[in-house]
């Protein structure tokens, strides 16, 4: 037994058996950039990264990213432990592919109904919101909230994410709650992303996602006494607590019309990343401004940009994957 798994199994290693649930997203790197230049503002509180559709020919490849994005709607909107049964119970049988489809059959279901029951159009944002937290941030996914949003019983609303990681160095918890907002206006988007985040800081909010979490627990993989180790920084009794620094993270999506003047040619990525880095310098004022405003420029945010040609064409775009359908 290697000693990863040894240690897991023994239990009192929260920082292994986090990283052991933590999915690896490196594929990805083909189709969504991560500019290597990130700005962190506000004596570090604030982080902000730009991401974009990989180019092929000079060209966004926005669908190519879509198509791919879309495969991970199993493993975003279940949880962990049901999908965990079906590999368990039908790996290496003949209709094993069958389950798996069946899986992903029921995670597309699930998003729209849970979109449809919140009253909110069913978006990509979130989904890749996911992906990069587990990717760039290195936080494995801890609820699968869309199961939860779609029970008239428990009133759901609040992050649409909601992650973890362990800091071995601090021994600190870092909660990631996750927010994603897609605008046509970026001046739009860093607005409703400063509301929502001022209101997934609000006490009243972080209790009851606190509360979801401890009574939802999706942490399979883990033994009992790592599971039990990880509650403790969510109870105000124990001094773990005091150590669970709570982080928001966002996405913002938005209409880059700079694309227009990239001509498709071989430097096209280059003269973009370019155009998207001067982008990224001068829309940081205006979002301290708007934290500011909503009085939580003293909180800590992983914010993700990520331009695309058209945030409507991207709606559509996924929303015919998922099978939404149109008016």
């Amino acid at each position: 037994m290697s000693e990863i798994f040894k240690d897991i199994k023994e239990g009192g290693n929260l920082y292994v058996s986090l990283n052991a649930i933590l999915r690896d997203h490196s594929r990805f790197k083909s189709r969504i950039k991560t500019l290597e230049k990130s700005v962190s503002l506000n004596n570090g509180l604030l982080n902000i990264r730009l991401n974009y559709p990989a180019f092929r020919q000079g060209r966004p490849t926005v669908s190519e990213m879509l198509n791919t994005v879309v495969l991970m709607l199993t493993h975003f909107c279940l949880p962990r432990s049901e999908i965990k049964s079906v590999i368990d119970k039908f790996s290496g049988a003949d209709d094993y592919d069958i389950e798996i489809n069946a899986l992903f059959m029921r995670a597309k279901s699930l998003f729209k109904r849970a979109h449809e029951v919140t009253n909110r159009n069913g978006e990509a944002g979130e989904l890749i919101l996911y992906i990069l937290t587990e990717w760039i941030l290195q936080a494995p996914q801890i609820l699968a909230k869309m199961s939860l949003k779609t029970n008239p019983k428990m009133p759901v609303h609040g992050a649409d994410g909601v992650h973890a990681r362990y800091c071995n160095k601090t021994n600190r918890l870092f909660f990631y709650w996750g927010e994603s907002k897609l605008y046509g206006d970026i001046g739009g988007a860093i607005a409703s992303a400063a509301k929502s985040l001022s209101d997934a800081f609000s006490d009243n909010s972080m209790r009851h996602e606190i509360e979801l979490v401890k009574r939802n627990l999706d942490l399979s993989g883990m033994d009992d006494i790592s599971k039990q180790e990880f509650l403790k920084y969510l109870d105000p009794f124990d001094d773990s607590y005091n150590e669970r620094h709570d982080i928001a993270t966002c996405l913002i999506g938005f209409d880059f019309e700079r694309y227009r003047e990239i001509s498709a040619f071989p430097d096209a990525e280059d003269q973009f990343v370019e155009m998207a880095s001067a982008k990224l310098d001068e829309v940081g004022p205006s979002i301290l401004r708007a934290l500011d405003r909503w009085g939580i420029s003293d909180r800590n945010i992983e914010l993700f940009i990520l331009p695309l040609p058209s945030v409507q064409e991207f709606r559509d775009g996924f929303q015919d994957l998922i099978g939404w359908g149109r008016p």
